[in-house]
């Protein structure tokens, strides 16, 4: 019986690699959670409109992730970034830019346009937000092997990355909890377009 091999990562570099997707959790949790209640009662999109944006999402998604992972392992950039850490930090620049204008409003849409122009609009910024998703957690879940080849370090390191993932859903529910008990008290009891800046706030 071989003895185990020894934990090679500091406790800093565990706790580094644990939050490495906390900007992927962070927006799923929003996405999941709140996008249909954003586009359906605030932005006052239709039902079938609305349905259709996350069925893009959820479509782009399905596409981007078994081919974002076939090419992270079969195409190694040549930096000394590392190949993981390259399609990491494109998912994240992609994340970062094309988040803030799902959960904002149409620039440039008045009240009179269609909801064929406000699809348009949102559509693209829902594609680049879903392959940038699904390289940040394509990447970093590749990265975990490549760490370290201890089985039970590899055991911590995911329970990290995991306790991350249930700190970031219960802070957006909290803060969303929080957001929505204000629009309550200070308005008609519903959500209505005017309640645009509470939910660009926790964007």
């Amino acid at each position: 019986m071989t003895s185990e091999e020894p934990k090679t990562l500091s406790l800093v570099r565990r706790y580094t690699y644990g939050v490495g997707h906390v900007l992927n959790d962070l927006c799923a949790s929003m996405w999941f959670s709140y996008l249909l209640l954003f586009f359906h009662q605030v932005l006052k999109f239709q039902n079938n409109i609305a349905g259709y944006l996350m069925l893009l999402g959820q479509i782009t998604d399905g596409i981007c992730t078994p081919l974002i992972g076939y090419e992270s392992d079969r195409k190694d950039i040549s930096c000394r970034y590392g190949k993981r850490k390259t399609w990491h930090l494109i998912g994240t620049f992609c994340v970062t830019c094309s988040f803030v204008f799902i959960f904002n409003d149409c620039i440039g849409c008045h009240d009179d346009t269609t909801s064929i122009i406000k699809f348009v609009y949102y559509a693209p910024f829902i594609v680049i937000f879903q392959f940038g998703w699904a390289s940040t957690q394509i990447s970093h879940l590749a990265l975990l092997p490549e760490l370290t080849s201890n089985k039970s370090e590899r055991t911590e390191l995911n329970a990290i990355r995991y306790a991350f993932t249930i700190i970031s859903n219960i802070l957006v529910y909290t803060l969303c909890l929080i957001l929505i008990d204000v629009i309550m008290k200070t308005s008609t009891g519903n959500l209505t377009p005017a309640d645009k800046p509470q939910f660009m706030v926790n964007n």
